[in-house]
């Protein structure tokens, strides 16, 4: 019987992920259709306003490569800094951004977030202190540092992640909320290696740490 439910749960056609929507019932379900649609994704950040031309695939080796990567310098209301990025990666932290960053940040300092800060996606490495690659190697990562507010505000995740505050409590929350989105969250609670960002990815792995 669980056999017949699993063979008509994967027969369910439903729309395309409104990245736009607020998450429902089906967000993962649609969200996890874009991981494995990279020109769905591109037409989903299209409709989103955003940029979603896929760039054209590249190998730096065998284990470093970009394949349904995307060009993302803004989300729905913060800019970032130009990266390329897979499209699924761009498109959880658009929603991410949408529907917990900036709520949260008219919360907690009355305005919004006009940046996310980061350190990059794609990098052809392993994992530290290992001998398997990172997810990054395909640009399958991104590591978010902070937040820059609408007055130039800046909230960092190396320098108030364990203070007191309004500031340690928003970072905390938003930990907790992208940990919504991406199979694995890693945070300055995780490691020092992580004590100034949060890597996020679409890796095997999963956990919120």
């Amino acid at each position: 019987m669980l056999g017949v439910i699993a063979v008509q749960w994967r027969l369910i056609k439903l729309p395309p992920q409104n990245l736009n929507e607020a998450p429902g019932w089906f967000t993962a379900y649609k969200l996890k259709s874009l991981d494995l649609d990279p020109e769905a994704c591109s037409v989903a950040l299209d409709q989103a306003g955003i940029d979603g031309t896929l760039q054209p695939d590249e190998a730096e080796s065998a284990t470093c490569q970009k394949q349904g990567t995307v060009l993302l310098s803004k989300l729905s209301g913060a800019r970032m800094k130009e990266e390329q990025t897979r499209c699924n990666i761009a498109a959880r932290l658009y929603m991410w951004e949408r529907n917990v960053v900036q709520p949260a940040a008219r919360r907690y300092f009355h305005q919004s977030v006009a940046e996310v800060t980061h350190l990059g996606s794609y990098n052809c490495r392993t994992i530290h202190g290992s001998s398997h690659m990172s997810e990054h190697a395909t640009a399958n990562a991104i590591d978010i540092t902070g937040f820059k507010l609408a007055n130039g505000k800046l909230i960092s995740i190396r320098i108030d992640w364990n203070k007191t505050g309004p500031e340690s409590d928003f970072l905390h929350e938003m930990r907790a909320g992208i940990c919504k989105y991406y199979n694995l969250t890693l945070s300055p609670d995780y490691n020092a290696d992580h004590a100034d960002h949060f890597h996020v990815d679409m890796g095997w792995v999963r956990g919120c740490h």
